[in-house]
């Protein structure tokens, strides 16, 4: 202090500060910043303590962690799972599921998260569950395991289809269930679904092996050193590879008022792509640069600020640990900026908050569950908002660092046939740009916002994912099909019917069924995607084009669904010579409005009662025999 002899005066008036007080400061270049243990809180993450010697004791129990995982959620759960497991004397391993295949240890546990994509295993699950599915009884006696699914239950009917699946069948095969299994809803409170399960995890472990669970001595995985250094590397840890945008344009008529902008991409793929018609192009996108520098104001750093995180022994992350990266790019490329915050987010926080009225603001959050949800959850408030909101609160960059999940790829439907180009793919895609519904700023796509501002030759991590086994075009063209979409929805069926056109310019003669597409958009002048060229298909009959147009309506057609009913006769005769229906768009309303329609249409073509339409049509869902979705939230 500049004066030895000063004595604590407290100033209160939005904040607690001393009266008085003033310090001579010197600048360090080399700076250790360490999150400072939280008081009576729970980890922030993953953060159990090693030991006091700087190495954990070991109790030997195995514990394999093994995950299925496209988007990174299920393989960030398991990593922490596996990081805790050390913390508490187990020796972990972690590995993808079908590393599994053939052999799970009957000696310590195994604990499996796992995602579901439309009732299909992720594409590291694929082997594992068609082992598990020839697995005779008490082919896994004396294996002792857990189940945690993610899903997301806009897919009701799929929803942890393969999370309930592996459960079953292990149990099937004499397996020993350790703990219920557990879900998470990304609908609803993804991460406070995981941490409800998780609370009793380790006290439940130790109950089957005779362990007690051990108390953390420190609260952070790892540190954040601020160096000075020249190296600004790009880590990905999502076995993504290196696309190129070729095209990027406008599909919406921008000038109309209230228009929503929605990009025709085109992209060079990685050497060595394939895909099908109806595959997805997974984009590992860089967080909006508002977003960046938000995180950047609230710690005070720089862009260019170099770090480097130091990981705790026996800890696992998604970081680069041990070389120099800017906070900028880590912040940019490598978390998650806008998720809700969870319950022991808003705990922690308010803990860290001096302030007395925003301590009491962050602590009326926890009330109840119904005021999370309304205040936190269904306003997407990330911890970030919180801070904002919070100049008081103490959180250490690297305590909010280990509060972020990891940047996740974005999945997206390809818009184009490997008939019009083998190498490159489209995409079709809605550029969100909103109000915050925090009420602060701006809400930004991640990946929409990224595409929409990457100009030709941007470079793109990016990989080829499959979509469901039957939402692809029908092997032969006399197949008729009925498409039903609205807006981007359409990217799919674009790829679908420029294959049909290509397959029947070189068909020779090859009969080729009928092919409807309903397409739903708000104005013919606005929105209407692809319009000329689709008008070029009709009139080569490739395809029937069936539009409805919310702001523009025609007699009682407003939405696809009413088009649909509309021209119920025409579907009902192609459903009799065999067609299939397929469907894509809005999970929560869209679809299930299709779905609802297309009971009332089998109902009064069959004159049945609703329960059996409603069964008939549940079945055709269940078998993708003739009615196919690809919905989205």
């Amino acid at each position: 202090a500049a004066d030895p002899g000063y004595k604590l005066e407290i100033k209160e008036t939005l904040t607690l500060k001393p009266h008085g007080l003033y310090i001579h400061a010197k600048r360090r270049d080399n700076q250790i910043i360490e999150a400072a243990p939280l008081p009576l809180i729970t980890p922030l993450t993953s953060a159990f303590p090693v030991a006091q010697n700087g190495a954990s004791t070991t109790n030997g129990i195995p514990m394999r962690v093994l995950y299925g995982s496209n988007a990174g959620s299920a393989e960030a759960f398991a990593q922490r799972i596996a990081t805790d497991a050390k913390a508490q004397g187990y020796a972990p391993s972690i590995g993808a599921l079908d590393s599994a295949v053939g052999h799970l240890p009957q000696e310590g546990a195994v604990i499996i998260v796992t995602a579901s994509y439309e009732g299909q295993p992720p594409d590291n699950a694929r082997h594992f569950v068609a082992w598990l599915d020839g697995l005779p009884a008490a082919a896994l006696k004396g294996v002792k395991y857990a189940v945690f699914g993610c899903g997301n239950k806009d897919w009701a009917r799929t929803y942890q289809a393969i999370p309930k699946k592996i459960d079953q069948k292990l149990a099937d095969a004499g397996a020993e269930r350790l703990i219920e299994r557990g879900e998470a809803n990304a609908r609803g409170d993804f991460f406070g679904d995981f941490d409800h399960w998780y609370a009793n995890f380790w006290p439940q472990m130790g109950a089957a092996f005779g362990q007690a669970m051990r108390t953390p001595t420190r609260t952070t995985l790892f540190e954040v050193e601020f160096v000075h250094g020249t190296r600004d590397p790009l880590i990905r840890q999502n076995n993504l590879q290196i696309g190129t945008i070729v095209e990027n344009r406008e599909l919406v008529n921008m000038a109309a008022p209230n228009a929503r902008s929605k990009r025709h991409i085109e992209l060079a793929l990685p050497e060595n792509s394939a895909y099908r018609a109806g595959d997805y192009l997974a984009v590992l996108p860089i967080n909006p640069a508002d977003n960046v520098d938000r995180a950047l104001r609230r710690f005070g750093l720089a862009y260019d600020a170099q770090v480097v995180i130091h990981m705790a022994p026996g800890g696992q992350t998604f970081f680069p640990i041990d070389q120099p990266i800017t906070a900028g790019e880590l912040l940019a490329s490598y978390v998650e900026l806008s998720l809700p915050a969870t319950r022991k987010h808003v705990e922690q926080l308010a803990i860290l908050t001096p302030c007395p009225p925003e301590k009491k603001a962050l602590e009326a959050l926890m009330a109840d569950d119904t005021v999370y949800t309304e205040a936190i959850l269904n306003k997407r408030v990330s911890v970030l908002d919180l801070l904002e909101r919070c100049p008081s609160c103490g959180l250490p960059f690297a305590a909010f660092l280990q509060m972020l999940s990891p940047l996740k790829p974005r999945q997206y439907s390809i818009s184009s046939s490997p008939l019009w180009s083998a190498s490159h793919c489209t995409l079709t895609l809605a550029v969100l740009d909103a109000p915050a519904l925090s009420g602060q700023g701006k809400y930004y796509g991640v990946a929409s916002t990224y595409l929409a501002h990457a100009r030709p030759g941007t470079k793109v991590a990016m990989t080829i994912r499959p979509s469901n086994v039957a939402f692809h075009p029908p092997a032969s063209l006399a197949t008729p099909i009925i498409l039903v979409c609205a807006g981007t929805g359409i990217a799919p069926f674009r790829g679908f019917i420029q294959d049909r056109a290509l397959r029947a310019s070189q068909a020779n003669g090859q009969s080729l069924g009928r092919a409807l597409l309903f397409f739903g958009c708000d104005h013919p002048d606005v929105d209407f995607l692809y319009q000329e060229e689709l008008a070029k298909w009709e009139q080569q009959g490739i395809v029937s084009v069936r539009t409805a147009f919310s702001a523009a309506p025609v007699g009682e057609v407003k939405f696809v669904q009413d088009r649909l009913w509309q021209d119920r006769a025409e579907i009902v005769e192609l459903l009799k010579q065999g067609a299939t229906f397929f469907v894509c768009g809005d999970g929560r309303r869209m679809a299930p409005a299709v779905h609802e329609m297309c009971i009332r249409i089998y109902q009064e073509a069959t004159n049945c009662a609703a329960d059996e339409a409603e069964q008939w049509m549940n079945e055709m869902e269940r078998t993708h025999a003739r009615y196919v979705a690809d919905v989205f939230a």
